[in-house]
């Protein structure tokens, strides 16, 4: 018989692509998580994934498994939900730090829909670009896009969790592709006027590649937040790297480019270990984590 738990690891490798991030999202080492896939595939008599040199790639077993997995998932995170309902209120306050951009796409529309179904938790939300320190404890939950790095998500006093891929490209507004041509190609980028971003926030890997890109571009303005990036982009002074939610949200804006992969990063939701069991915490994590499975198409930049 399958066990629920070895399907937990089949689900996060085949979210990662990689045996190591499935660990450090697990909260185990790379050994555990290899040992366990052997242990199912001789189980079932089958490959579940295609070792390839860009990662771990699911075969139409694997595909028809993950995909039971999935929806296994869901039944117990719902059932976990509703145990003791009847005797305990949900209540207490959430204080959830993100950036402005994230915010206004994915969190901002979905509250009125938690909070409808979760009367008494109070969901304070700071959205700003400066990282709070979760460990430290200013503020409960964060919602990041981070870059791939080898070093385990989990910290000290947190517990990070991956929701989803995250891509970037290049956009302009459609008047500047319009006036200037939109460039194809990475090799085309430099040459034309460059949006860029100030102070901390042009240390983000997309801005940097775009700098090393463009030597011979003008820069057209500067501004400190991603969300103002935007404006200033649909105004027509140039190209900028954005994360293609944002881009691809807005109709204005124009995608050069397919996502670029070097720049993928990932979506995580990090959590204060010492409270992540707290019921109220837990309601609000599983149904965030639930509302952007939905979004993950567009997170990744999978659909223009």
């Amino acid at each position: 018989m399958i066990d629920w738990g070895d399907l937990r690891f089949v689900l996060a490798i085949a979210r990662s692509g990689s045996a190591l991030r499935a660990a450090q999202t697990l909260g185990v080492n790379q050994t555990t998580v290899t040992r366990r896939m052997a242990d199912l595939e001789a189980q079932v008599g089958a490959e579940l994934f295609e070792r390839k040199q860009s990662g771990y790639h699911l075969t139409p077993l694997g595909r028809k498994i993950a995909a039971a997995a999935e929806r296994i998932e869901e039944e117990v995170n719902a059932l976990e939900s509703t145990i003791g309902a009847d005797q305990r209120l949900l209540a207490g306050s959430v204080r959830v730090t993100t950036p402005e951009m994230l915010a206004n796409i994915l969190i901002t529309p979905w509250l009125r829909t938690f909070r409808k179904e979760n009367p008494g938790i109070l969901v304070e939300l700071m959205a700003q670009d400066r990282r709070l320190d979760i460990a430290r404890g200013e503020a409960d939950v964060a919602l990041r896009a981070a870059i791939r790095q080898a070093e385990p998500l989990q910290g000290a006093g947190i517990v990070a969790r991956n929701l989803s891929r995250v891509g970037w490209s290049v956009y302009c507004s459609r008047a500047y592709a319009e006036e200037n041509g939109k460039p194809g190609t990475l090799d085309a980028l430099d040459g034309h006027a460059v949006v860029a971003l100030d102070g901390s926030m042009d240390q983000l890997p997309g801005p940097r590649l775009l700098t090393r890109l463009t030597p011979h571009s003008r820069i057209s303005a500067r501004s400190n937040s991603l969300t103002n990036l935007v404006m200033t982009l649909k105004a027509g002074l140039g190209i900028a790297m954005l994360p293609c939610l944002a881009g691809d949200a807005d109709p204005d804006l124009v995608r050069c480019l397919p996502p670029i992969p070097e720049l993928e990063g990932d979506l995580l939701l990090v959590v204060r270990e010492e409270i992540r069991s707290s019921p109220h915490v837990r309601a609000f994590t599983e149904s965030l984590a639930a509302h952007i499975k939905g979004y993950r198409a567009q997170l990744a930049g999978d659909s223009p």
